[in-house]
């Protein structure tokens, strides 16, 4: 493979190519990773072990992307002529790198906001590091063989989904559905049961992914790799290309297609359908719109700012935006999104932090938690301030400005490079092996099934995978070969109208996150970038080798980097993660002292965060609550666990509510005399949890009963005729999205809520003349 270097590779030295083949190959395996496994776009650590293994997966595959550029740079300072292919990304991502450090300033959790800033970083260095890879148009065919071949991967485990899975699952619920809710610590007869319900019966076509939209997504970016490849064999089969090897690439587009379809995600197809039509533009107007290009952005800019009015005007007016229930649920995202910003408004929450946030400005009929706007520029804004959404927009926009800049008179044929087959061979290998690994690692089969089930498992969630990644990238590899008058405005067309439809796509949707979207999003911009300046005469800027002292800096800062990321980030979410596994062994055995000393000996490895100081008051509290002895020290303990957690992350309501109900224990237990500083801490405490989320009644019902105790009657009037308020508004919407269902599922908790509804009267004629 090495021998067939074209001369850009010469100028960059055979070790630096050899190496750089070997990045290629890390990175196109961790986009064939999590695009097969389902990771959380929101990081959220709490004390299940499954979180935080999705959390230690998360983490190092991004670190393999973050070091892979780290690598490459401190190699390239190495070789004889440093050099470097500019992007139009670096700006832009220097702006959000100054934007996430002040936002990741101000943000309550420090460890969700640095693992999700973590997380979000690397697919843009990655794109960094494909330009300077992708110096050919078989390396770039590569790269998109790779992604369509995902696309049929995941059409597989969709179709596995519609012909079986999902049935199954719906058989399983119904046998037993209490059984399959407590497997997932859902409460039977609650609003997340009967969400949970509508999930299982809805049937969604999700491949692996969290939901059908961020799969919709995923094949919308692995459609028009694939179509890029078809059209373009197409419209050269008679001078290149066999009908078969056409047809073989068709089969491949259309699988994906059929998938695409199958999600039903409306945004998705509307994204598709703008990118169609903007891939067929470049084709036939590429020329005009690039002389144009200003009026062009112009015209977008005035359209992007007519459709914001238009949105914002309607949803003020009508409470929610056109159409069905989805759009009902994204105005009030949306419009809770905006309350946030509104309150920070020069560093936004900091990243990650919508989640803890989105309580305190949820509406009170409101039916879900949601982490994300469902609407990038907002989730960016929101987190990141105006700062990076500016620098998450530049990011993109200044590439695709520059793909849209007029061809000079020194554009020429790009260089093919080496023979398709001579790198697809060794990566489909390198990929298939990786896959075959990893995947097990990530994605264990549970130790209680059967032999029989083993082996079955084996071959349907390791095995038939990749036999079908090689099954896709053969049919869409094969027949690729370098051209004498190879053309890329085809593929340049095709990526644009992808990046684009994705963008349109999540203007409503949050699959962008994703980060299986997230790293294939970045993979596809950096194939178009590479594109496009591989029709330029100049395809890398060379630079001065840096002078010692210079390059003695840079290469500190990367050191530094690596063992920031390794201190910072990596090593300690790790020592947590083995901790509270080992803690949860203590637990099933009753070694609770070892239980407590493992959680704290997390909470001290990991200084950042919250959740095993939040965990641990937990456990405390619980065993105050199952024991017959009623032992204080318990609860003392739990107090100052909890106190812990939220000094590590004051916007969580959750142990505020929880600390609440320890001081409400503590007066219990407490000597007569000894109540009233008790109950006064309750009330604080419980005061603190409805400022972070004033919308549940539950809250509201808890710090009534307190407010009884200490004789503030007037207050608990107020709290239940709030709690009453919160669950009026919440039947009044349910029954608006749900008109089918005769019953409204109580989200306070039926007898709760005639117990405000009690206490509320009773109190109310006492207090009457």
């Amino acid at each position: 493979m090495t021998k067939s270097l074209n001369k850009y590779d010469a100028t960059k030295g055979k070790a630096l190519v050899i190496f750089e083949y070997i990045l290629l190959a890390l990175c196109l395996a961790v986009v064939a990773l999590r695009a097969t496994f389902a990771e959380s776009p929101t990081m959220q650590s709490t004390g299940a072990g499954g979180n935080l293994n999705d959390t230690i997966y998360s983490l190092s595959v991004s670190a393999v992307l973050i070091f892979s550029f780290i690598l490459w740079f401190l190699w390239s300072l190495c070789a004889n002529r440093f050099s470097y292919r500019r992007t139009g990304i670096e700006i832009g991502l220097c702006i959000f790198l100054a934007a996430a450090v002040i936002a990741g300033l101000v943000a309550p959790n420090k460890r969700l906001a640095i693992n999700s800033f973590a997380v979000i970083l690397a697919p843009m260095l990655m794109a960094l590091l494909l330009v300077q890879i992708l110096d050919s148009t078989t390396k770039v065919r590569l790269v998109l063989a790779v992604v369509a071949a995902l696309g049929v991967v995941n059409a597989q485990r969709s179709a596995e989904q519609v012909l079986s899975s999902n049935r199954a699952t719906i058989a399983e619920y119904e046998k037993d559905p209490r059984s399959q809710l407590e497997l997932r610590g859902i409460e039977p007869n609650t609003l997340n049961a009967f969400l949970f319900e509508h999930r299982v019966y809805s049937a969604g076509v999700s491949g692996f992914f969290i939901t059908r939209n961020s799969a919709a997504s995923f094949l919308l970016l692995a459609s028009f790799a694939a179509a890029a490849l078809f059209i373009d064999q197409l419209r050269n089969r008679k001078a290149d290309y066999s009908p078969l090897h056409v047809l073989a690439c068709g089969i491949v587009l259309a699988v994906v297609l059929l998938n695409l379809v199958l999600t039903r995600s409306k945004g998705a197809f509307v994204g598709s359908f703008f990118a169609v039509a903007l891939f067929i533009i470049y084709l036939r107007f590429g020329v005009w719109l690039k002389a144009h290009r200003r009026a062009l952005l112009i015209g977008c800019l005035l359209l992007a700012v007519l459709g914001t009015v238009a949105v914002v005007s309607y949803g003020s007016t009508h409470g929610r935006l056109p159409g069905g229930n989805s759009m009902l649920v994204r105005w009030q995202y949306w419009r809770a999104a905006a309350e946030m910003y509104a309150d920070h408004p020069i560093t936004g929450v900091g990243p990650g932090a919508f989640f803890d946030y989105y309580t305190h400005y949820k509406p009170d009929a409101a039916l879900e938690w949601v982490s994300d706007p469902h609407n990038f520029p907002l989730s960016i804004l929101t987190q990141y301030g105006p700062l990076g959404l500016i620098g998450f927009l530049a990011m993109i926009l200044l590439p695709l400005w520059r793909v849209l800049s007029p061809s000079s008179a020194e554009a020429k044929v790009p260089i093919p490079g080496p023979a398709f087959h001579k790198l697809a061979i060794p990566f489909a290998i390198v990929l298939s092996a990786a896959m075959l690994i990893v995947r097990p690692i990530v994605f264990p089969l549970p130790p209680t099934i059967s032999p029989e089930e083993r082996q079955a498992g084996i071959l349907l969630l390791y095995v038939m995978p990749v036999l079908v990644f090689l099954v896709g990238l053969l049919l869409v590899a094969v027949g690729q070969k370098p051209r004498k008058n190879p053309r890329p405005s085809v593929i340049v067309a095709a990526l644009l109208g992808a990046a684009v439809g994705l963008l349109i796509h999540n203007l409503i949707d949050f699959a962008i996150f994703e980060p299986g979207v997230f790293t294939t999003f970045w993979t596809i911009m950096a194939c178009l970038v590479a594109s496009h300046r591989n029709q330029k005469s100049e395809l890398r800027a060379a630079c001065q080798k840096p002078a010692p002292i210079l390059r003695l800096i840079l290469f500190a800062a990367a050191f530094t980097a690596i063992a920031g990321y390794l201190n910072y980030v990596l090593i300690p979410v790790a020592g947590t993660t083995a901790k509270t596994h080992r803690a949860d062994r203590a637990a099933s055995l009753d070694q609770f002292d070892q239980l407590h000393q493992l959680l704290d000996s997390a909470a001290e490895q990991d200084r950042f965060s919250p959740a095993a100081l939040a965990l641990n008051g937990r456990v405390y509290l619980h065993r105050f609550e199952v024991s017959e002895f009623r032992n204080r020290d318990l609860l003392l303990k739990a107090e100052e666990s909890l106190l812990a957690a939220i000094d590590r992350n004051v916007a969580d309501y959750k142990n505020f509510q929880r600390l609440a109900k320890v001081y409400v224990l503590l007066a219990e237990t407490a000597p007569p005399k000894d109540t009233t500083p008790w109950l006064d801490k309750a009330f604080d405490a419980a005061s603190q949890a409805i400022h972070r989320y004033p919308g549940r009644a539950r809250l509201r019902v808890e710090l009534a009963r307190i407010a009884e105790q200490q004789g503030k009657t007037k207050i608990a009037i107020e709290q239940y005729k709030k709690a009453i308020d919160i669950e009026d508004s919440y039947h009044r919407q349910f029954r608006t999205m749900y008109p089918e269902r005769k019953e409204v599922v109580s989200r306070i908790d039926e007898d709760k809520y005639l117990f405000a509804k009690d206490r509320l009267k009773s109190l109310t004629e006492q207090e009457s003349p």
